[in-house]
């Protein structure tokens, strides 16, 4: 099945258009909620270290809260995956061992385990990491000559007293994770003989291969959606692969209208299904990244371009925007939450909230100690 968009502008935000398989068309932003008091818990970097502010708020005012957060600082990690309120974190030690932190926001806990220490001296690159079950599945190549470089997935149950792992082999360089409906989504480059990008589908019962499949030459990334199905970005469309039947069907984009999610790291999806991302901005905005929310229900794109909600001394004075380097939302509040970088700062930046109905609209904003990495509301 084949889905197209094309491009309008409208108000001050960009949207793409395509076609919707609801017969209800009305859409949850419409509606104004009375304000609701939230929590969130928001990861910053300040100098390569990562650490959790507490921050209160309700429609019309966000604080910083000075209690304790729950998230012990640590570095900026090499892989990164998020579950819901789950964020998994691979570091690398050496060139043959790291270490896995899994972080729940839900009751403010952390594990962590060593990997790969069991390999001794060698030479290996952590390519993808995510989070199942139990399970957590760590995909990586290992160099044992400059003419022989092995590509595997390591599974490590965490359930037990102890961390218990497999290994298993694959044919190609696994760049890339998804996890849904019992089973861990390989997306793999055969980077020695076609150039192209493979699927490769592992039952979580059994560690072995139930099925396989041909991606192409220009898969930039993999990730599930709210729905338990598999998304593969391309640079000018995406495939919806059906998690337990396989099947596949394709979005493309008219010339101009990329909505650029493929290489976004952090997604957050709402309860409706809609992605919030930062967004290459390309010839839409002066800034590189700006917010931007991708409804798959509905195939749609609204692009917040900076400059055609805030003013010009808000933007170059007040908030000093450099760029986007988060984007959330709060449903209590229907507001959009954008993390960014002050200009200039390497250690600066700041928490913009939009009220986004019926037009973006300024909500205030707070100025942190760091730059916004990730959001959690509570």
């Amino acid at each position: 099945m084949m889905k197209t968009y094309t491009l309008t502008y409208a108000f001050i935000a960009l949207f793409i258009f395509g076609c919707s398989t609801s017969e209800d068309d009305t859409d949850d932003d419409d509606k104004i909620e009375q304000s609701v008091e939230a929590d969130y818990t928001l990861l910053v970097n300040t100098g390569g270290m990562l650490t959790g502010k507490l921050l209160n708020g309700d429609a019309e005012t966000l604080s910083v809260n000075d209690g304790e957060s729950g998230f012990a600082a640590i570095a900026e990690p090499q892989l990164i995956s998020e579950e819901g309120e789950v964020l998994t974190m691979y570091h690398k030690k050496s060139n043959c061992g790291g270490t896995i932190t899994v972080h729940d926001f839900n009751d403010a806990t952390s594990k962590s385990f060593d990997v790969f220490a069991d390999l001794g001296t060698c030479n290996l690159t952590a390519e993808a990491i995510v989070k199942g079950g139990n399970t957590i599945y760590v995909a990586y190549k290992k160099e044992i000559s400059t003419e022989i470089t092995e590509f595997a997935v390591r599974a490590m149950e965490i359930s037990g007293a102890k961390a218990t792992f497999e290994d298993v082999a694959l044919d190609y360089n696994p760049v890339g994770l998804a996890f849904s409906n019992n089973r861990l989504f390989i997306m793999g480059f055969d980077e020695d003989i076609s150039g192209e990008h493979k699927l490769t589908v592992l039952s979580a019962d059994t560690n072995t291969e139930i099925f396989e499949n041909n991606l192409g030459f220009d898969a930039q990334s993999i990730f599930k959606n709210p729905e338990g199905n598999i998304i593969v970005g391309y640079d000018n469309l995406h495939t919806t692969i059906n998690s337990k039947t396989f099947a596949k069907s394709y979005t493309t984009y008219a010339p101009g209208s990329v909505p650029n999610f493929a290489t976004s790291e952090l997604r957050h999806f709402d309860s409706n299904g809609k992605m919030y991302y930062a967004m290459l901005a390309g010839t839409y905005s002066k800034y590189s990244l700006i917010p931007a929310v991708y409804d798959f229900n509905k195939n749609s794109a609204v692009l917040y371009a900076f400059e055609n909600f805030l003013t010009e001394t808000q933007l170059n004075f007040e908030l000093e925007i450099e760029n986007t380097t988060l984007v959330h939302y709060d449903e209590a509040n229907n507001l959009l939450l954008i993390g960014y970088k002050k200009s200039g700062e390497d250690k600066k930046g700041g928490l913009l909230r939009i009220n986004h109905v019926p037009q973006p609209k300024f909500a205030g904003n707070l100025d942190l100690d760091g730059i916004p990495y990730a959001l959690y509301v509570d």
